[in-house]
């Protein structure tokens, strides 16, 4: 199942947030599970289904002793990142290092959420952004709906040129029409019921 629609949610003061049921379920449907990754990205943190997380993670081994620059990234990623476990209500608790109002800061923390939040389904995952960030993003792809387009097609592909056509079948006994404009199944020879 494929993960979409955008959802407004507040994030409380103990740091819960509430994860929509649509989401929830379209993410445990996928096989994915019912816990999250959350991972930094960017302008916004990414809700990444568990099982999926832990899929692409086996698909990049590194081996026992990764290079330099590997081993870089893969601190960087994986310190920044926390497994989320839905309570009864479908709420997770987001790390205080992540809010902007944080009491506690972590030096090395980037804090980018406020406590107005919008959910976007993003196929096989949940974008978390501020509100107020998703709308103006949103804004700016409206503005620039050309560059957009070029890119969905580039993603989906573009529609046949040509509809395609319908073959009718060759007329038979059954099917083909007495000189009445009849035939014997009670349609006319342009599709419409017999009248009685």
């Amino acid at each position: 199942m494929v993960i979409t629609d955008h959802f407004d949610h507040n994030i409380d003061d103990k740091g819960r947030l509430a994860i929509s049921s649509t989401l929830r379920a379209a993410a445990e449907q996928s096989g994915f599970g019912q816990n999250f990754y959350l991972v930094p990205e960017g302008r916004y943190l990414q809700l990444i289904p568990e099982k999926l997380f832990e899929r692409l993670v086996s698909q990049s081994p590194a081996g026992l002793m990764p290079s330099a620059k590997i081993a870089k990234a893969r601190r960087y990623l994986f310190s920044n990142t926390t497994l989320l476990t839905p309570d009864a209500q479908g709420r997770v608790t987001i790390p205080e290092r992540f809010m902007i109002d944080a009491k506690h800061k972590d030096p090395l923390a980037r804090p980018m959420l406020s406590r107005q939040v919008t959910l976007v389904g993003a196929v096989d995952r949940i974008e978390l952004w501020n509100r107020a960030d998703y709308y103006a993003h949103m804004r700016e792809l409206e503005a620039d709906k050309s560059s957009l387009q070029d890119d969905l097609l580039a993603m989906f592909g573009n529609a046949p040129a040509t509809s395609p056509t319908l073959t009718m079948p060759p007329p038979t006994a059954q099917n083909s029409p007495d000189s009445s404009g009849m035939n014997p199944g009670g349609m006319t020879a342009g599709g419409g019921e017999r009248a009685e």
